[in-house]
């Protein structure tokens, strides 16, 4: 139970919740591009809504301070340190050398920033999956939002491109050299794509009723989770029926920490969005 503004609340029965991490990585590789262990640079919270038939998706950032599981030279866990919420992963991976582990410390990770909300399931994403995921679906068209000149001259600001293969990654993941080179610019990137890449993946799933189960098992070698690919298919099936609502991220403020920029929650508004996304009043 949660005591908020005067009353308690319980959570509330039907909210499922999935939580997706894109990862610094490609299929065969053990760590990022930057030479660190991978890093869950992408998180996407969906709160699933059985009995209303909605979805919410929340963009996190992964900038965001928590506390994240620290271990012993042994991997054994070992207290708490503070730090970016993208290295809840990376940290525990380093550590563990475990997947199971590593995604076990971004869920807790996430959970503990959201006032204990339990997170029931979990999903991984490399970046050369979220390529194949990308042409699956055709492409996303989008309309350049930032200047890309500096990364990619085909992708002019302004103009509606359909990005396909290498230029999808590079519109939702590059930061450096794009824009104010700012994580929060890079999400609003990441919102639009998703807005695209979502309504391309349901008119290919309301015309052929296998696409699901097969976009999945093309995409197995490139993701991980606690849920089997059969009941991936389930869950998204369902949800392809729900009313999605429009994506938000948790409000806060953006400062430089002693070396890597750190991005605060405004607790208040974050535990608004707790009690009205995943809480009821107590009877």
């Amino acid at each position: 139970m949660l005591y908020y503004q005067g009353r308690w609340y319980v959570p509330r029965k039907h909210v499922e919740t999935v939580l997706i991490l894109g990862l610094d990585r490609s299929q065969t590789e053990g760590v990022s591009v930057t030479g660190d262990y991978a890093q869950s640079d992408f998180l996407l919270l969906l709160a699933i809504d059985q009995e209303a038939g909605r979805c919410q998706p929340i963009l996190l950032n992964r900038d965001t301070m928590v506390d994240i599981q620290d271990f012993d030279p042994y991997g054994r866990p070992n207290g708490t340190q503070r730090a970016q919420l993208a290295l809840a992963y990376a940290h525990a991976q380093a550590y563990t050398n475990n997947e199971k582990a590593a995604c076990q410390a971004a869920v807790e990770a996430v959970s503990q920033l959201l006032y204990g909300v339990e997170i029931d399931h979990y999903v991984t994403l490399t970046m050369d999956g979220l390529m194949v995921l990308n042409d699956l679906a055709g492409g996303v068209t989008v309309e350049i939002q930032d200047d890309f000149s500096m990364v990619d001259p085909t992708l002019v600001q302004g103009e509606r491109v359909t990005l396909l293969g290498e230029q999808a990654l590079r519109y939702v993941r590059t930061r450096w050299w794009v824009g104010d080179s700012s994580n929060l610019e890079r999400m609003e990137r990441q919102r639009q794509y998703l807005d695209g890449l979502q309504s391309q993946l349901v008119a290919l799933a309301d015309q052929d009723e296998e696409f699901i189960l097969g976009a999945l098992l093309k995409i197995n070698d490139h993701m991980g989770s606690d849920c089997t690919v059969k009941q991936l298919a389930e869950l998204a099936e369902r949800i392809r029926t729900f009313q999605m609502a429009d994506y938000i991220a948790l409000e806060g403020e953006v400062l430089m920490g002693e070396r890597y920029v750190e991005f605060h929650v405004d607790e208040e508004a974050l535990q608004k969005l707790v009690i009205e996304e995943f809480y009821e009043l107590a009877e």
